[in-house]
């Protein structure tokens, strides 16, 4: 093929990468939370590529602290969430209450396996817990303290590029459930550690959607209809 025949593909596939880097990616849909009382929503748009339980601090041999961070992880259970290139990359406050604690903590910039990689933009669940990327990169944390309820952590791990994000919320502000908590402009992984008085409700391999799927619920309430 004559390079005057490729210049219109050529323009078309830059014209396009332009557009999911430059627009696309920085999309704000309306979100309305469900009302739903006791349900943990989920931070972000992805694929949950993990549902593992917690003990002993720990999880598939790898401990909490090198996770999200310093402080007691008590029992429970830890869901990833792999946002990619092509998802909402807004982040979502997932139950309303108190931010205990907002913080960034520094890391690596180790890439997620080429394998790993391209399972998961082919929308096939990969556990990541044990790469690099997962135990050391650089990572935003937030936890979010329920009045009178649980509190969940959510911890915004970097791809190989670095932490690129914006957060919008600190330690002592009141958040409500389906606020913006944060921009993920490149993409990566969510964690979301829920105590184990919470059940989740969402299976490995599943799509969900931001400030819109139940990620957990407490067994006291049943959604509406049950």
């Amino acid at each position: 093929m004559r390079l005057s025949r490729r210049l219109p593909l050529l323009a078309a596939l830059a014209a396009g990468a332009w557009y999911l880097r430059g627009v696309y990616r920085f999309r704000d849909p309306v979100r309305l939370p469900p009302q739903e009382p006791g349900s943990v929503l989920s931070p972000a748009d992805g694929l949950a590529a993990f549902v593992k339980r917690t003990q002993n601090g720990a999880v598939d041999g790898v401990a909490m602290t090198e996770l999200l961070g310093p402080g007691e992880h008590a029992a429970g259970w830890l869901l990833g969430v792999f946002v990619g290139p092509l998802d909402v990359h807004y982040i979502y406050a997932p139950l309303g209450g108190r931010v205990a604690a907002a913080a960034r903590q520094e890391g690596g910039r180790s890439p997620v396996p080429l394998g790993a990689a391209a399972q998961l933009l082919a929308g096939r669940p990969v556990n990541l817990l044990g790469t690099p990327a997962a135990q050391g990169n650089e990572r935003f944390t937030l936890t979010v303290q329920a009045e009178g309820g649980p509190s969940v952590t959510v911890a915004l791990v970097a791809p190989g590029a670095g932490l690129n994000a914006t957060t919008y919320l600190e330690a002592g502000q009141t958040v409500r459930q389906g606020n913006k908590a944060a921009f993920l402009a490149e993409g990566g992984l969510v964690l979301v550690a829920l105590p184990e008085t919470l059940i989740p409700q969402v299976s490995v391999g599943e799509r969900v959607t931001g400030a819109q799927t139940v990620l957990a619920r407490s067994p006291e309430f049943s959604p509406p209809g049950a």
